[in-house]
C-alpha cells in the first residue's frame, strides 16, 4: 500500500507544512571514469588542474585513481544541482591530459587486466594513507573489476520545518530527531519495497564489455567479438554482476528502526570472518586491508539507500548516526544515463523528487526477514528481465503481479503527491515528470536500457559504442563556457584544496600510521551509548 493516508492529506493542506515541502535538498553524487585515447582506463595521476582529491570539496576519486567522482551541494532547486554538476563536469573535461575523455557509462570500458586499474592515491597523511588502504581492501575482497562500476547518488532530505511540523502533529510523543529518524527510515524500507520502479524507468546498463567477466557467463548473450547483453536487462550494474558480495548478504542489517541498524551496523564493523582474516591485514609491513570485519568501514556497506549523517572532523558515519540521528538518505541504484551527457536530466530529478517525497509520506510498516528476501528477489529479477514482456513481480505473501500493472498503480499513487508539489513549486514538473514514466510502462522500448542496447547493437559493441558517443560530449563538455565568476569560484576550489592538502601533510605530528590506524578502532570512536553490550 502506497497512497497517503487521510491524516497525511489532511496535513498537506496545512500552510507550514506546504512550505516545508518547498524546501527539499538534493545533492547529486556522479562518477566517471578518465579513459585514454587507446580507450581503456587511465594510469596517469589525477590531473593537478583539478585540484587535490583528498580535500577538494567538489571533484575527488572513488576507488580508481582514473574514477573520478563529482560531488554537488545539497540545494534547493533541481535545476541548480544539474548546473552545479554539469559545471562540475565542464571544468573537469577541461582539466584532463591531453587525448583523455570521461566515459560516461555505469559499465568500464575494456579492462587488459587488473594491473590496469590504479587504486587512487590521497597523500602520504595517515588521512591520505587510509583511505587508500581501505580501496586496497576493496581489492582484495571484491576483485578490482567491480569497483570500476560508477553510479550516481541521489542524496534526498526533506526540510527541517517539514519535519517540525510534522512531528507537532504527531500525539506518539519522542523527540523531534528520533521523529525525523524514522522517517528516513520508513523511507527506506519503502525503496525496498518499490525501489525495482528506479531500475526499471532509467537502468541503464543492459550490456558490458566482455573483459569485465574472468569467464563465460551462461545468462548472457554475446554480441560480436567483445559485448555480453542481456536481452531484456534494464541494469547489470545493479545485478550480480554489479555489487554484490557473499559476506555482505549475510549480514545481519535491517531498517525497522535506528537502534535496529546501528546494531547491524555496529556488529559488522566489529566482526571478523575467516575468508577475510586469510587475507590477512598487512604482510612484512605491507597493509592490505584496515582489519579482517565484515565491513573495513562503514561506506562498505553495500545497498540501494543509506541513512546517512554529515560528519564533524575525526568523527565516524556510525558515531554521528548515534549521536545526531538520520539527516538525509542516499539513493545509490541509479545508473549513469550515457544519453545524457551528465548523466542525469531535469526530469528524472523530478520525478525522483516526487517518488521519494511520497515514500517517505506514505506508511511504511516493518520488514520481516522473510520479505526482505522476497524484495531482493524482486529487484534481482527486475534488473535481469524488468523489460520481459509481461513479467509478473512476485510479491511477498500475495500473488504476483504483472510488472506494468504494478508500475502504474505506484504512479496512480504518486499523483496526487506531484500535484500538490507542483502547486507549491508552481508549474507542472512533477506530474509531467511522472506521466512520461506511465508511457515507458506501456512501451518498454521507451526506457533507457532499450534505446542503449539497440544502440549498442547497431554499432556492434558495447565499448565502441560508449566511447564514441563519450568523445563527442567531453568535446562538448570542453566547449560549455563558464561565467568570470563561475571560473574563479572553480579555481578558488581548487586552490582551497591545495591549501587544506599542504596543512594536513604538514601538521600531521609524530603518530605512525600504525598507530593512527589502532585508533580507528569502534571502541575508540563510538560513544558510549552506541556501544550496546560487550
Amino acid at each position: 500500500m502506497t497512497k497517503l493516508t487521510e491524516t497525511t492529506l489532511k496535513l498537506l493542506n496545512d500552510d507550514a507544512i506546504r512550505k516545508g515541502l518547498a524546501e527539499l535538498r538534493v545533492g547529486i553524487e556522479k562518477e566517471a571514469l578518465r579513459v585514454g585515447a587507446d580507450n581503456l582506463m587511465s594510469l596517469r595521476d589525477h590531473p593537478s588542474a583539478m585540484g587535490k582529491t583528498l580535500t577538494h570539496k567538489f571533484i575527488t576519486t572513488d576507488f580508481s585513481e582514473a574514477q573520478l567522482e563529482f560531488i554537488t551541494p545539497a540545494l534547493h532547486s533541481v535545476s541548480e544541482s544539474l548546473e552545479f554538476l554539469s559545471e562540475l563536469h565542464a571544468f573537469a573535461a577541461r582539466s584532463t591530459e591531453a587525448g583523455e575523455y570521461l566515459w560516461n557509462a555505469s559499465m568500464p570500458p575494456e579492462i587488459t587486466s587488473d594491473d590496469s586499474i590504479r587504486i587512487a592515491e590521497y597523500g602520504q597523511s595517515n588521512a591520505a594513507q587510509i583511505k587508500t588502504l581501505y580501496r586496497k581492501g576493496l581489492a582484495h575482497r571484491y576483485g578490482k573489476r567491480m569497483q570500476t562500476i560508477s553510479g550516481i547518488h541521489y542524496n534526498f532530505s526533506i526540510s527541517e520545518n517539514l519535519w517540525t511540523a510534522f512531528h507537532k502533529q504527531c500525539i506518539s510523543g519522542g523527540s523531534l530527531q528520533d521523529f525525523r529518524s524514522a522517517g528516513y527510515l520508513g523511507l527506506i524500507r519503502n525503496l525496498q519495497r518499490h525501489g525495482w520502479l528506479i531500475l526499471y524507468l532509467f537502468g541503464a546498463s543492459p550490456a558490458l564489455d566482455k573483459s569485465y567477466l574472468p569467464a563465460v557467463h551462461a545468462t548472457l548473450s554475446m554480441l560480436g567479438e567483445d559485448t555480453y547483453f542481456s536481452e531484456y536487462a534494464t541494469s547489470l550494474r545493479m545485478s550480480d554482476l554489479g555489487y554484490t558480495s557473499v559476506v555482505q548478504s549475510e549480514l545481519d542489517i535491517h531498517y525497522n528502526s535506528l537502534c535496529d541498524y546501528i546494531e547491524g551496523l555496529r556488529g559488522a564493523l566489529a566482526t571478523s570472518v575467516s575468508q577475510y582474516e586469510q587475507i590477512g591485514v598487512s604482510k612484512e609491513g605491507d597493509y592490505k586491508q584496515i582489519n579482517t570485519h565484515q565491513l573495513q568501514l562503514e561506506n562498505e556497506l553495500y545497498g540501494s539507500a543509506r541513512p546517512k549523517r554529515n560528519t564533524e572532523e575525526g568523527e565516524r558515519p556510525i558515531a554521528a548516526l548515534c549521536r545526531r540521528g538520520v539527516e538525509y538518505i542516499e539513493l545509490r541504484s541509479i545508473d549513469v544515463n550515457p544519453l545524457n551527457i551528465i548523466g542525469i536530466c531535469e526530469q528524472q530529478a523530478h520525478f525522483l523528487n516526487a517518488f521519494l517525497t511520497h515514500m517517505t509520506l506514505a506508511p511504511s510498516p516493518c520488514i520481516s526477514s522473510g520479505e526482505q528476501q522476497a524484495l531482493t528477489n524482486q529487484q534481482r529479477l527486475v534488473a535481469w528481465q524488468g523489460r520481459l514482456l509481461d513479467l509478473v513481480l512476485p510479491t511477498y505473501g500475495e500473488s504476483g503481479m504483472l510488472l506494468r500493472d504494478a508500475g502504474h498503480k505506484l504512479l496512480d499513487d504518486m499523483r496526487q503527491t506531484a500535484e500538490i508539489m507542483d502547486e507549491v513549486y508552481g508549474g507542472t514538473g512533477h506530474i509531467d515528470a511522472v506521466n512520461a514514466q506511465a508511457a515507458k510502462l506501456d512501451n518498454s522500448a521507451l526506457t533507457p536500457s532499450a534505446q542503449i542496447l539497440e544502440q549498442v547493437k547497431q554499432k556492434g559493441s558495447y565499448a565502441g559504442f560508449i566511447a564514441e558517443l563519450s568523445r563527442v560530449q567531453s568535446d562538448h563538455l570542453k566547449a560549455i563556457p563558464l561565467s568570470a565568476e563561475r571560473q574563479k569560484f572553480q579555481d578558488a576550489m581548487v586552490a582551497q584544496s591545495r591549501a587544506a592538502y599542504e596543512q594536513i601533510e604538514t601538521q600531521q605530528g609524530t603518530h605512525s600510521f600504525d598507530h593512527f590506524l589502532n585508533s580507528q578502532n569502534l571502541s575508540a570512536v563510538l560513544p558510549p551509548e552506541c556501544m550496546g553490550d560487550q
